[in-house]
């Protein structure tokens, strides 16, 4: 999810708390426990922590076997795919991962030249494209006229999904296949489009069924995404608050721990999970796959219903007005139905109306977008989520 869900989402978690609300409101307001403290934000600024962490510090201790930075006056795509193929071939021939990373191909300050890969089960085919801009608008036209394409063999067969699972993970899986039903069979690797700012990196190694386990971003909600961490790094919050003297410094820590608990859980929502227990069991898990997270659908309704129980708690634990008090406006329940669940259930119905209508148009006719595009899965596509 985006930065801005996992801060709302954060502060929103801790307004469940009395005290952390009582202690965020203006002194000059006739509220028991006020004290102007900016205790709130806390939780909002560690819910962003995990990924502030991955994409900012983690991802450049990473080390890649194979580096592909390709020529951007001359892009070969059959040195890409060769690239590939050999690392492919090298996790499966010593037994040991191998990473590769693929650079972006930049031609000026605010152009780009795109290439997309797409994997089989036994081949990589690369294809360069369009110049897009930096806001990843196509220049019409100006993809290359010879030598766009390529392909690469290899010897071994790609798998999207992993064998090698913890108890932790064999758990997560199942829990996964008792709310959504049996697992899909995943035979195919979406495609990455590579184009702007960052890079993409992939984990290739052999599993025991001889086939190369495909593990995008490898290196992505590891270590930075484990309640371990959070709890560890809350520590240094609440001595902080304690050498400064503050009242309940203890909450601090709380708020903290629980702000980035929270990015964790959410995350725990898409299709990859996280490495919950690290340094104890240091395996990244899978996700429910109950989300996309890239999908506006589910940034937009998460920090929707975030802003809704921000003002409902803040509002019950405070100045009660609206709900909770002998002269409120209105029950508690009738605030979350008005509020919270009818708006978020027309939201989604409309939107599914709108989804179905375009899938239902025919290709050449279709107003908008393409007719049947498959969205992407969130485990293939070199976005941050």
């Amino acid at each position: 999810m985006k930065g801005l869900t996992h801060f709302v989402s954060g502060v929103a978690a801790a307004t469940f708390i009395p005290e952390v609300v009582r202690m965020s409101t203006s002194a000059r307001m006739d509220v028991d426990g006020a004290a102007s403290s900016f205790i709130i934000v806390l939780a909002g600024m560690f819910g962003m922590l995990p990924d502030t962490l991955d994409f900012k510090f983690g991802q450049f201790f990473q080390k890649p076997k194979f580096v592909v930075d390709p020529d951007p006056l001359n892009p070969d795509p059959q040195a890409i795919a060769d690239a590939f193929a050999k690392a492919v071939n090298e996790a499966g021939s010593t037994g040991k991962e191998v990473r590769i990373q693929f650079f972006p191909i930049q031609l000026g300050g605010n152009e780009w030249r795109q290439y997309c890969i797409f994997f089989e089960k036994n081949s990589v085919s690369v294809q360069i494209n369009e110049k897009v801009s930096t806001s990843q608008i196509p220049s019409p036209g100006t993809a290359p006229k010879e030598n766009r394409s390529a392909t690469a063999y290899f010897d071994y067969e790609l798998k999207p999904r992993t064998d090698k699972l913890d108890w932790l993970n064999k758990l997560i899986r199942k829990t996964r296949q008792m709310i959504k039903g049996p697992d899909k069979p995943k035979t195919n690797i979406p495609p990455t489009t590579i184009d702007i700012l960052s890079s993409s990196m992939f984990g290739l190694e052999l599993e025991d069924d001889g086939r190369v386990f495909f593990n995008w971003l490898p290196w992505h909600r590891t270590w930075t995404h484990s309640y371990v961490l959070g709890a560890m790094l809350s520590i240094p919050v609440a001595l902080i608050a304690l050498f400064f003297g503050l009242e309940k410094w203890w909450l601090y820590g709380l708020v903290a721990f629980i702000g980035f608990a929270v990015h964790v859980t959410e995350d725990m929502t898409g299709h990859i999970g996280g490495s919950l227990l690290w340094p104890i069991l240091p395996q990244r898990t899978e996700g429910y796959e109950l989300f996309k997270a890239s999908d506006p659908r589910t940034n937009f309704s998460v920090i929707y219903a975030a802003f809704v129980l921000s003002i409902f708690n803040i509002d019950r634990f405070s100045t009660q007005l609206i709900t909770g008090g002998p002269e409120s406006a209105m029950s508690w329940w009738l605030f979350l139905l008005l509020f919270l669940v009818l708006p978020l259930f027309i939201y989604f119905k409309l939107m599914k109306y709108i989804i179905n209508r375009i899938n239902a148009c025919p290709v050449d006719k279709c107003p908008v977008g393409e007719a049947e595009q498959e969205e992407p899965d969130g485990s293939g596509e070199p976005m941050i989520d």
